[in-house]
This record gives C-alpha cells, sequence and structure tokens, in this order.
C-alpha cells in the first residue's frame, strides 16, 4: 500500500471512508460471524447479554421502583441498548488508533477507517440488541412495535453527535495513553447517573437534582431515542441539546482533526 499523508479535511475523509466500507464494515462482521462460530449456540451468544440484563435485572429493579414490568422493562431495554452502544463506541475511540498501530505505520492513513470501525461493531451489537428490544415490545401489551419506527430519524442524530465525539476522543486517546482507563472511570459513573435503570420522572427538571441530571448528555442522547419509542415526546432540551452538540462539536472536531491527524503516526 503507498503511504501516502494524512488528509486535514475530515468531511472529505469520512465521504471517502463511506464510498469504501470494505476496511471498517465488513472486516467487522467478520470478526462478529467468526466470534462464535464453533459454539453450539453460534449468533444467539449476541442476544443473551441484552436478554439476561432485561430478564434479570428488569424484573428486580421493576419490583424495587414499583413499577409495572410491562412498562419498566421496554424503558429499560431500549435505555441499556442504546447506553451500551454509546459505551462500546467510547471505549473503542479511545484506543482504536493505537488498536491498529501496525496499519497506520504501514501506510493506511485515513484514519476515518478505523473511526468507522468502532462504529460498526457497536453497530452490529446494536442490531442484536434492538431484536430483544423488539420481543420485549411485542411481549408487553402497552407498547407498540409501530413506535420503534422513530428511531429511523432519533438513531441518526446520535450517530452524528457520536461520531464528531469519536473523533475528538480517538485523537486525544492517541496523544494520552491513560485516556482509556480515564474515560472507562467516567462511564462506569455516567452509568449510575445517567437515567438507564431509574427513571428520570423522579428528577423533575424544576430541582436541583433534575438540573444536575439533564447537564449530563448522555441523558439528552438517550431521551431522543428512548422517548419516542415508549410513545412520549423527548424533552425539548434534550432536542436542543442533541442539535447544539451536533452544530458545535463538528466544528470542534474538523479543526482537532485538521491541526492534529498528521501527528497520529508519531504518537502511535
Amino acid at each position: 500500500m503507498p503511504i501516502r499523508p494524512v488528509s486535514k479535511n475530515l468531511l472529505r475523509q469520512f465521504a471517502d471512508s463511506l464510498k469504501e466500507p470494505e476496511f471498517w464494515a465488513y472486516a467487522s462482521w467478520l470478526d462478529v460471524a467468526t466470534r462464535h462460530r464453533r459454539t453450539r449456540l453460534g449468533f444467539l451468544w449476541f442476544l443473551a447479554p441484552s436478554a439476561m440484563f432485561l430478564l434479570v435485572l428488569g424484573n428486580v429493579y421493576s419490583h424495587l421502583m414499583r413499577h409495572p414490568a410491562a412498562q419498566y422493562l421496554p424503558y429499560l431495554g431500549v435505555g441499556y441498548v442504546v447506553w451500551r452502544f454509546m459505551l462500546q463506541i467510547v471505549n473503542d475511540s479511545v484506543s482504536v488508533f493505537t488498536t491498529h498501530k501496525a496499519f497506520i505505520m504501514d501506510g493506511h492513513t485515513r484514519l476515518t477507517d478505523f473511526v468507522l470501525r468502532s462504529f460498526s461493531k457497536a453497530g452490529y451489537q446494536l442490531v442484536f440488541g434492538m431484536i430483544v428490544v423488539f420481543g420485549v415490545m411485542l411481549w408487553s401489551p402497552e407498547m407498540s412495535v409501530i413506535r420503534m419506527l422513530t428511531m429511523l430519524v432519533t438513531l441518526p442524530l446520535l450517530v452524528i453527535n457520536l461520531a464528531w465525539i469519536s473523533v475528538c476522543l480517538a485523537l486525544v486517546g492517541a496523544r494520552y495513553r491513560e485516556s482509556h482507563e480515564v474515560m472507562g472511570t467516567v462511564m462506569v459513573v455516567g452509568f449510575l447517573i445517567t437515567p438507564v435503570l431509574w427513571t428520570v420522572d423522579r428528577f423533575p427538571p424544576d430541582t436541583l437534582r433534575g438540573v444536575l441530571v439533564r447537564v449530563n448528555p448522555a441523558f439528552h442522547l438517550i431521551d431522543i431515542v428512548r422517548a419516542p419509542v415508549l410513545g412520549a415526546m423527548p424533552e425539548m432540551a434534550s432536542i436542543v441539546y442533541a442539535v447544539v452538540m451536533a452544530a458545535l462539536g463538528w466544528p470542534l472536531a474538523a479543526w482537532l482533526y485538521g491541526r492534529y491527524a498528521r501527528y497520529v503516526p508519531i504518537w502511535v
């Protein structure tokens, strides 16, 4: 492979990567397809984490919080699957350039390929998780499966925000190796303060705790996806938050990429 300089244009790099999905999409699918190839359950292993989480924790927490299981399990299911998608992308992004050091040193310097590879891995897991959520929606008499079609609009907005976050984290992770440990700790704490296991209606927006909860960007990114699926409108603050994040985040990511992407082969 001929060595080429790192491009400074982030959007052009993403466009070129999307035109050539062999490295980030097909290769990731091969990883997924071969991971449990010789096991008896095969692809069912990809359904197991989400299914066990809902069946065990869902029933326990619905009892502890005194929510009807028919209402709580879809709430927990969508929140958990979206959170897991975000978690995988954040964790992979921080170390994605160092993980693919051999490719970068070999001259593969279109760095957006590696970022998209993190998205494709998490995306396949998201699909399997949504299969479990779909089953919960069918089981719950209070839910409408048709509402899941709203994710055709809300998931792209989530991905748009995660994309610029991923680029920024990947650059920071390449420069500072301890970033992976820091983000791991942040995401553990983030899971506890994000309304995944608990419902946000316990903290009204006009209270101090409600304000602190809504400072968390993960809450808004989950809310814009989960609320329509459950037949409710996302909080207006969540819609504004997600749009403003995208409007401010992409210029920041483009500037950081243009300024520092050329140093990645040195850093890794």
